[in-house]
C-alpha cells in the first residue's frame, strides 16, 4: 500500500542536474499515525522514494540488560525485553530490500543533557539505581555502551553507524550548567570507537552534529567538535534551520560548509533535516507563528540540500519524516509533556498528512533517478 493519493506540481524540467550522484537519498520510518497501516505506509515510501532506509534509535538504552551480555557471557536476545526485541525485528524485517542502512543509537537523552534513559519493554523508561546516579563514563556505562553498539550492529548489519546523535548539543548544556559531562563524554567515544572499530573495521562509524547549536556559538563549539574529531569518520550534520530562518533563501551561504570545513577529509553526511511546508504555530501560545512556511520555501530547502550535497561530494541525505503526522499528533502527540517541541516538525513530510504528494518531492524524485557513483 502506497500512500501518493494526489498529483503534485513545481517540477523541475528547466533545471540541469549532474548526471550522477555520490549520496544516497533516505528517510527514517516514523509513522503519520499510531497504527501498523500508517507504520506500513512509511516504509513503501521508503521503498518507493528513497535508496536508504533510516533506524533512529533514540528511546534509551537496555543499560543493565546489555552489561549482563558482558558479565553472563549471554546473547542479548536473552536479556532484552520481549518488546523490545520484536520491535527490533519488526524493523529488520522491513527494511526495504536493496536499500543502504544507516543505523543510529546514542547513550545521550534526548534533550542531549546527560546519559540516555532506559529501554525496556517500553521506551525512554526512568533510569533505576544504580544506573540513575552513573557519569557517562562510569565503567558500567561504558562497558554495557560498547555491547549494545556491538548487539545492535549484529542485529542489522548496517552500512553506516552513529554511535552519538546531536553530541555537541551536551557540550552548551555543560557550559550553561556548570558541569563537566562533555568531559565525561570525551571518555566514552576514546574507549567506544576503537572497541567497536576492533570488531568491524571496515563500518563507519560517527557521531552527528546539530548545526544550529554550532551556529549558535562557533568559537566554544569548534574547540568541542575538534575534541572528538578522532572519533568521528564523517562529518555528519542534523539541521533543522527553520527555527531560525523562516525562508531558505535567508540561509548563509557557508551555513553548511562552515561546520564542514572543521575536518575536510572526512565525508560529509546529512543524517537528519527538515523543512515544513505549512505554519508552524507554537502551541503554547495559539496563533503566534514562529516560522511561516509553504511547500515552495520546503521545496527550494530540498534543491539546496541537493546542491550542497553535489558541491561537497557528500554520502548521504536524510529527511526525517516520509508524511506530516496530523493523525499522531491529533491523537496523541499533542497531549505529550514536550508537544510544543514535536509540533515542530508536524509538517515536514514531501507528502501532506492527507497523503498528497508536495512540490518538494519532484525536486527529490529528480535527484532519486540520477544513479549514484
Amino acid at each position: 500500500m502506497l500512500i501518493c493519493c494526489g498529483g503534485g506540481g513545481g517540477g523541475d524540467d528547466a533545471v540541469t542536474l549532474p548526471e550522477s550522484r555520490s549520496f544516497y537519498l533516505g528517510f527514517t520510518p516514523f509513522p503519520h499515525a499510531l497504527t501498523l497501516e500508517a507504520v506500513e505506509a512509511a516504509y513503501d515510501a521508503i521503498s518507493l522514494d528513497a535508496d536508504m532506509v533510516v533506524q533512529h534509535f533514540d528511546d534509551g538504552v537496555p543499560w543493565q540488560e546489555a552489561l549482563d551480555n558482558v558479565n553472563n557471557a549471554t546473547t542479548y536476545r536473552n536479556t532484552y525485553a520481549t518488546d523490545f526485541l520484536n520491535d527490533l525485528d519488526f524493523k529488520l524485517q522491513h527494511n526495504p530490500a536493496g536499500h543502504v542502512l544507516y543505523l543510529a543509537v546514542t547513550p545521550l537523552s534526548p534533550l542531549r543533557e546527560g546519559l540516555s534513559l532506559h529501554r525496556g519493554a517500553g521506551a525512554n523508561e526512568a533510569l533505576t539505581s544504580p544506573w540513575d546516579a552513573y557519569a557517562l563514563d562510569h565503567p558500567d556505562v561504558i562497558k554495557a555502551y560498547t555491547q549494545h553498539c556491538l548487539n545492535m550492529i549484529d542485529h542489522f548489519d548496517p552500512d553506516y553507524f552513529a554511535y552519538a546523535i546531536e553530541a555537541n548539543m551536551l557540550a552548551v548544556y555543560d557550559r550553561l550548567n556548570g558541569t563537566n559531562k562533555w568531559a565525561q563524554f570525551l571518555n566514552l567515544v576514546q574507549q567506544v570507537y576503537p572497541a567497536i572499530k576492533a570488531s568491524h573495521p571496515d563500518l563507519p562509524l560517527f557521531i552527528s552534529l546539530q548545526i544550529g547549536f554550532f551556529h549558535a556559538d562557533i568559537s566554544g563549539q569548534t574547540a568541542a567538535i575538534e575534541q572528538i574529531l578522532p572519533y568521528t569518520d564523517c562529518l555528519a550534520v542534523s539541521a533543522y534551520p527553520y527555527t531560525v530562518f523562516p525562508d531558505p533563501a535567508d540561509l548563509p551561504v557557508d551555513y553548511f560548509s562552515r561546520l564542514t570545513d572543521l575536518a575536510p577529509a572526512k565525508p560529509v553526511v546529512v543524517a537528519e533535516t527538515a523543512w515544513p511546508a505549512e505554519d508552524v504555530e507554537d502551541v503554547n501560545n495559539p496563533g503566534t507563528i514562529v516560522a511561516a512556511e509553504d511547500p515552495q520555501r520546503q521545496q527550494q530547502y530540498i534543491r539546496l540540500l541537493l546542491d550542497e550535497m553535489d558541491r561537497l561530494n557528500g554520502r548521504f541525505l536524510v529527511l526525517f519524516f516520509t508524511r506530516d503526522y496530523d493523525e499522531f499528533w491529533e491523537s496523541e502527540l499533542q497531549y505529550y509533556p514536550n508537544a510544543q517541541l514535536i509540533r515542530t516538525w508536524r509538517d515536514t513530510g514531501l507528502y501532506d498528512g492527507a497523503g498528497n504528494l508536495r512540490p518538494a518531492l519532484d525536486t527529490w524524485r529528480a535527484a532519486l533517478e540520477r544513479p549514484t557513483f
